[in-house]
Order: C-alpha cells, then structure tokens, then sequence
C-alpha cells in the first residue's frame, strides 16, 4: 500500500499507519525543501509553518481510505508580490478539497451514470462516503470543454 502512495507524490514520507473498522488511515508529511508562489511563480527556500489535511482517497479492498497529511506554508520572497504567505501545491490534489482527484474522478463517473440518490447508494457500499449533493455538486462543477459528436437525432 505504501507504494500505492508513493505513485502518487514521490515527495510524501510515511509516518504511520492504523485500522480502524472499515477504515484505513495514513499519517503522511510531505517532505519538501522548496516551493512556487502561485502568484509570481518564485520558488520559494523558506518555510513558515506546517498544517494538516485530511484527504479521502480510493477505498482498498473493502476499507476507506483517509490520508492525513501534513503540508507546509511558505514565504514569498519577492518584493513586487502581493502574496506574503502561500501554502504548496500537490498535483493529486485540488486547492480546498478534502478528496483526492483520482477519488473525485471515480465519484463523477459514478455520477454521470446514474441518479445522484442511486449514486450515493453505490458509493457507500463501495467505501466511498458522499452525500448525492457531493455528487450533484461534482456534476454541476465538471466543465465539458469538447462536445461530443453530435446524435443523428439532433436537429441543427
């Protein structure tokens, strides 16, 4: 499993592990020695401080997953920026969210496939807990940026 988490950031640390029922949890720190403002894109050297987040993750097995993990903030040392303090990015993860992309993929396919009431259902069965307005919002929020091939029966 642990290297289940490492494919996700190279740059994670594992601390340790525990079970709960039906409940996997992983105490992670990521592990970084630099980060970019995304303001100004300077690559920052110095930390301020560390926060915690806790992060749903696909389930494994029959169990869900929950990472807590701990980030860093940053100072952005460039005079002509207007942010003082950022926190670091990771790819795997969307700016305020509590669920991993891949995670939110998997609840917006689940979604797209079925009515939000059927598709809370599914996703408690399957160790992914949502509430159908979770998942009403995932569809509200998904851009369509390519319209698909228009059906025969469409009349233009």
């Amino acid at each position: 499993m642990i290297e289940i988490l490492y494919q996700l950031d190279e740059h994670l640390l594992f601390i340790s592990s525990y079970q709960e029922a039906n409940q996997l949890t992983f105490v992670l720190k990521r592990e970084t020695k630099s980060a970019s403002c995304p303001h100004c894109g300077h690559l920052s050297h110095r930390p301020h401080s560390t926060y915690i987040r806790t992060i749903h993750d696909l389930p494994v097995g029959d169990q869900a997953v929950i990472l807590i993990i701990q980030l860093h903030k940053w100072f952005c040392n460039q005079t002509d920026c207007t942010t003082k303090i950022f926190t670091e990015k990771v790819p795997w993860l969307s700016p305020y969210r509590r669920k991993t992309k891949r995670l939110e993929d998997t609840l917006r396919t689940i979604a797209f496939s079925m009515s939000c009431l059927q598709a809370e259902k599914v996703c408690q069965r399957l160790h992914m807990p949502t509430s159908h307005d979770s998942l009403l919002d995932l569809i509200k929020y998904t851009s369509v940026t390519e319209i698909a091939d228009p059906s025969p029966f469409c009349g233009h």
